[in-house]
């Protein structure tokens, strides 16, 4: 079996990344790789897929050599779902024999701490891929399960490492007040609190208690991990109270890149 396919007993993110890239790999097979993805305009899922078994192979230079890196311009030999399929297989391969063969806490170069280390590029790309397989499946018609674990570390990643790039990149959040983020169907919530001329701060509590501010988004974790992603999801699944304005120009600024 393909090491992209195996869960061991023990699940870190580098584990996770192997799982949701296998899940990927099936699903570009499965796929009209011709059709749009409507959350990439101009975008194909045959451009999404070339674009992130390049990404990982750039992360697999970056880990190796602790060092940033060049982006990488590879291509399957063809356009057919298979082998296309195939060929990510292969860049997914590759990083996750760099990543299990990487201690978790080498220092290594990152695009937000610069000095940070090599965990950060398991996480990285194990939402990287979590969330192109949501553009698969969305624009082959399918549903696309997230496991509730998973989608709690990306509305996570949004808040503790997306923001602060985007904003350092020229995209603050609007958020002139502080902003609950719930969820509904497990025991998380964040507390975002605006630090001019920073990003926001950012504080998680796991104990289910209720934050005790009026602006809040509340919906299933899985909903808030593609919202903050600007991926489609059911409105009516989405609850918004307080200032409903203000919460709506938070979740529409540009979040992530």
């Amino acid at each position: 079996m393909s090491a992209v396919a195996r869960r061991p007993a023990t699940v870190g993110f580098a584990e996770q990344y192997a799982v949701a890239a296998g899940r990927f790999a099936d699903a570009v097979a499965a796929t009209d790789l011709r059709a749009p993805v409507p959350a990439c305009p101009g975008w194909s899922a045959y451009d999404v897929v070339v674009h992130l078994g390049n990404v990982h192979a750039w992360a697999a230079t970056i880990v190796e050599t602790r060092r940033r890196a060049a982006e990488q311009n590879d291509e399957p030999r063809s356009g057919r779902p298979r082998t296309v399929s195939e060929w990510y297989a292969g860049k997914a391969e590759d990083l996750f024999e760099v990543l299990r063969s990487t201690v978790p806490d080498q220092p290594c170069w990152t695009f937000v701490e610069h000095e940070g280390v090599a965990e950060f590029w398991a996480r990285r790309q194990l939402h990287e891929t979590t969330m192109h397989r949501v553009d698969l499946d969305t624009c082959a018609g399918r549903t696309c399960d997230v496991d509730d674990q998973v989608a709690a570390d990306g509305v996570q990643e949004v808040l503790d490492t997306m923001l602060r790039r985007m904003h350092h990149r020229g995209h603050p959040a609007a958020l002139d007040r502080p902003l609950a983020v719930v969820a509904t169907d497990t025991a998380d919530r964040w507390l975002l609190t605006p630090q001019p001329p920073g990003p926001p701060a950012v504080r998680r509590r796991r104990d289910g208690a209720g934050v005790a501010v009026p602006d809040r988004v509340a919906a299933p974790v899985g909903t808030l991990y593609r919202l903050l992603w600007h991926r489609p999801v059911d409105d009516a699944t989405v609850r918004v109270s307080g200032d409903a304005a203000r919460v709506r120009g938070f979740l529409t600024s540009r979040l992530t890149p």
